[in-house]
């Protein structure tokens, strides 16, 4: 009989069969059993749990039937099966499988098989023995962490292409190693902050008000009646968020050396509005108090950098009394369908 599992001679004689079903139904693993057709005749109850059948819905058919896929695999999973049949042990690792439910929902269940012969009395492999291990959730974490692996080389990536770039402009427009040193710091130093809060907010982006505030707060201090920030708010992804804290060093570092923050009476107005496109935003940088503004007599680093921004449009107006910049950001997606953009 199938169900009597013969056992090792050396065992005790009272113990010459063991109950198959008795021995399987109990282990956590799952268990199934293919006669040579391809054909189930045993499933164990952690193996039914894991594919949701019972057991009368598999025993007596052919495993394909029960468990159909497309020709290709098919092929190899019983070629896998038919080496089995001659003796050998085989294995299926990672074997993804749609399960389709009776309200019509469907969920993806990974499993990693072995198979094993089991022999008759006589030494013909009688039936086919596979050990099932469910491997959902580890599959789903593995593929979670290549994920993030992708992703985070992507953004180091984009990171370095960031800091080659400032690296490139700082020295091109530094007089002394000195200069440069000072101002590379200083801006790698505006990046790190940055980084930081992107960590904290573990990657989900920042906003422009923040990032605004964050790089004002060492020239003029987060409450000083001298700034204000007006208009909606808007969610940046994270190399946005890079780039925006990368503009706001700048200006602010010119302001604080030339413009608003130079003088007692200086002042700064941030004003961040919509525009009739839905895929663009506007941000005035206004300063006012400063007399005497006259236009710089060569490119600086700002003005540089925002060139080297492909989705933002610059505009710079030197007016008596203070500088009036105008960046145009293009938005990723519509404001009214998504807040998140690059610059």
């Amino acid at each position: 009989m199938f169900d009597q599992l013969r056992t090792h001679r050396g065992l005790p004689a009272e113990s010459a069969h063991l109950n198959f079903r008795t021995l399987l139904d109990g282990i956590e693993t799952g268990f199934m059993v293919m006669d040579r057709d391809l054909v189930i005749v045993y499933a164990n109850a952690a193996y039914l749990s894991s594919v949701e059948r019972n057991l009368d819905d598999i025993v007596g058919r052919y495993v394909f039937d029960v468990f159909p896929d497309n020709e290709d695999r098919v092929a190899s999973v019983r070629r896998k099966f038919l080496d089995v049949l001659d003796g050998k042990t085989t294995r299926l690792d990672r074997q993804k499988f749609t399960l389709r439910h009776p309200d019509g929902t469907v969920s993806t269940k990974c499993w990693q098989c072995s198979q094993t012969p089991y022999y008759d009395g006589v030494g013909n492999v009688r039936y086919i023995v596979q050990q099932s291990d469910d491997i959902t959730e580890q599959e789903m974490l593995r593929e979670r962490s290549e994920m993030m692996s992708r992703e985070l080389d992507h953004r180091v990536k984009n990171l370095f292409s960031v800091i080659q770039a400032v690296a490139a402009l700082s020295g091109h427009r530094a007089e002394s190693i000195k200069e440069f040193r000072e101002e590379f710091s200083a801006r790698i130093g505006a990046m790190g902050r940055t980084h930081d809060r992107l960590r904290e907010g573990n990657w989900q982006g920042l906003s422009l008000k923040g990032i605004a505030h964050d790089g004002l707060d060492q020239f003029c201090g987060r409450k000083h009646d001298r700034v204000s920030i007006t208009g909606p708010d808007v969610q940046l992804s994270p190399r946005g968020a890079q780039h925006a804290s990368l503009l706001v060093h700048e200006l602010a570092t010119n302001a604080a050396k030339y413009g608003c923050f130079s003088v007692p009476d200086g002042r700064l107005d941030i004003i961040i509005r919509p525009t009739g496109d839905p895929h663009l935003v506007e941000v005035d940088w206004i300063e006012s108090g400063v007399s005497g503004v006259i236009p710089p007599s060569r490119t600086g680093f700002g003005t540089q950098l925002t060139e080297f921004m492909p989705n933002l449009v610059c505009r710079r107006d030197y007016k008596d009394g203070g500088l009036h910049v105008r960046m145009t950001a293009r938005l990723l997606s519509p404001m009214d369908a998504a807040t998140t953009f690059d610059i």
